[in-house]
């Protein structure tokens, strides 16, 4: 049986969201993924509605019997946001077929894309290959001190320059670059840092944040912002001629320590599967994998 026919003959259809079934679509996706930043349906509703129209457009319910069973977003050779209601991921591979028919349709060939390890079964079974993956670390925050002989303040807006080149220069030649992560021209990261400071990744918490200085050279910043209900880091950097010093450690706990102060009980990040030191330093202060992995992977045509 041919691809093309099997899409056709489940009992699965694929629908653009409507915006009256906002609700159980969002439902739904939470429901049946373990590696969101939060859970609160809310958040994830006011999210939603507060996109642009082209992008709502994005959205797309798996629905059986009239009755909203999945979610996926999809961009032009993009797979993203899929979710399926924990009863009915024995659907999966279907609702993945209606997916990329629809992508094929619109020209797309290789076809990248962004789940939950639950979901990596039916998207191996229809040839998509793990690329990399990250996962979501979370610690309880606790005051305490650093002991560190180095300076630290918080950063500047005025800093985005010298952010921008210390951020380039720590992740030049780093094991994410292979995967198109931290990469970009300086134009690019310059916006990028902006952004941060200006809100694009969730409110910047400039109390908790940090550089770190030898005379007028930054040698460490940690960067926190709150994103999606919690706390989060959203950059930690070393130069790289000042590693092994426990200077990465001394911005984490500095940073819990000042968010323990703001009475915010626990502090998430990201980190790629596989940068072992990382996970090394953050295991070694109580964090812990919260949820599966988040997993990218692509089809090539």
């Amino acid at each position: 049986m041919s691809r093309e026919s099997l899409a056709g003959g489940v009992p699965v259809s694929l629908e653009p969201l409507q915006t009256t079934e906002a609700h159980a679509y969002w439902r739904t996706f939470v429901s049946g993924r373990t590696d969101l930043p939060t859970s609160d349906l809310q958040i994830h509703l006011d999210r939603y509605l507060a996109l642009p129209p082209e992008e709502q457009r994005s959205h797309f319910s798996v629905k059986k019997d009239g009755r909203i069973i999945g979610t996926v977003r999809l961009g032009p050779a993009e797979i993203s946001g899929f979710s399926m209601e924990p009863t009915c991921r024995e659907e999966a591979a279907a609702a993945l077929l209606k997916a990329m028919d629809l992508l094929r349709a619109g020209g797309a060939t290789s076809i990248t894309a962004h789940f939950e390890d639950i979901y990596e079964s039916p998207f191996a079974s229809l040839g998509f290959r793990r690329v990399f993956a990250r996962m979501r670390m979370e610690a309880p925050t606790k005051r305490n001190a650093a002991p560190i002989n180095v300076k630290l303040q918080p950063p500047e807006e005025d800093e985005v320059l010298g952010l921008t080149k210390f951020l380039m220069d720590v992740y030049e030649g780093h094991m994410e670059q292979a995967y198109g992560i931290h990469t970009g021209p300086e134009e690019e990261w310059r916006g990028y840092v902006a952004g941060l400071f200006k809100g694009d990744s969730g409110q910047f918490m400039p109390d908790a944040s940090h550089v770190a200085l030898e005379g007028d050279r930054i040698v460490g910043a940690i960067l926190i912002t709150h994103w999606m209900g919690m706390p989060l880091v959203a950059e930690l950097g070393v130069a790289k001629d000042r590693r092994g010093r426990g200077l990465g450690r001394a911005l984490l706990e500095t940073a819990m320590g000042r968010l323990a102060g703001r009475d915010e009980p626990r502090l998430a990040l990201y980190v790629t599967v596989g940068n072992d030191l990382a996970i090394g330093l953050y295991r070694s202060i109580d964090f812990v994998q919260i949820g599966g992995q988040s997993v990218t992977a692509r089809l090539e045509g």
